[in-house]
């Protein structure tokens, strides 16, 4: 099987649940000998002991979203992931905001390890501009990943993303190992290559990846074992800036458009 280079965001200080389902996604693909970079503002104790070998850290090293928005679209134009998935509201906004700056060229998939309606309710008197930025900014999203039905419904609702790209697939690991379940890591791992259009990966639509959470946890495996491709420590985190140059506008530039996007919401 050919290899791909896939990131992952998460934007959460803390071990939270979309972490830890990143965390264990990252583990999966990496032991099927993909590249997998895992993005962070900044990375934890929890976090950096909870990294599979071979899942290469990269830390954004920011403060602000203006900032984190500015690294993200730096490090797709140069270390340009076949797809990029980010979990959880904050991030899935700076993922495609970061998507549109790059002119387009990653797609994104959203992931909602809770219904976005929590996500709301937690974020108080922001909720009136998330739902305003997730109306502009989802329908642009490759797909909309939930684990729920009705999780899938909200994103529909707040996010006007039409129903053949919003689809359940429950990424809870077991609660003893950590891990996916190889049935919940293949169907990620097609999910994601149909999002970045590699030839061969199987397409998606929203009535052929329904799985219930019974299924998921009915077929729960034990993981085998890690393998570290990339034959250096892999807990080193990297900075965004670093690797082979691309075409990219300049810092100045990327403030401007970030400003103008931002007028625009």
């Amino acid at each position: 099987m050919k290899t791909h280079r896939m990131a992952l965001l998460v934007v959460a200080r803390q071990m939270t649940l979309e972490t830890r389902q990143m965390l264990a996604l990252a583990a999966g693909l990496t032991r099927l000998g993909h590249e997998v970079d895992l993005i962070v503002p900044q990375a934890h104790e929890e976090l950096i002991e909870g990294l599979a070998h071979g899942v290469r850290l990269v830390e954004l090293g920011v403060h602000s979203e203006l900032t984190g928005v500015l690294a993200l679209t730096r490090y797709l134009a140069r270390h340009r992931p076949c797809v990029l998935m980010s979990s959880g509201l904050e991030a899935n906004l700076n993922a495609l905001k970061a998507r549109r700056l790059d002119r387009w060229r990653v797609p994104v998939i959203a992931h909602h390890a809770v219904t976005p309606a929590s996500e709301l309710v937690a974020a108080g008197s922001k909720a009136r501009g998330l739902r305003r930025r997730m109306a502009l900014k989802y329908p642009h999203a490759a797909l909309v990943l939930v684990e729920s039905d009705e999780a899938g419904c909200q994103a529909r609702h707040e996010g006007g993303i039409e129903a053949a790209r919003v689809v359940t697939l429950p990424l809870a690991p077991d609660e003893e190992t950590g891990a996916l379940s190889e049935h919940q890591l293949m169907q990620c791992l097609s999910l994601m290559l149909s999002a970045a259009e590699v030839e061969g990966a199987s397409p998606f639509s929203s009535q052929s990846w329904q799985v219930s959470s019974g299924e998921a946890a009915a077929s729960l495996a034990q993981p085998s074992s890690s393998l570290d491709t990339s034959g250096v420590v892999s807990r080193q985190a990297i900075s965004a800036d670093t690797g082979a140059s691309a075409p990219l506008m300049s810092s100045a530039n990327l403030q401007a458009e970030l400003a103008n996007s931002g007028a625009r919401e």
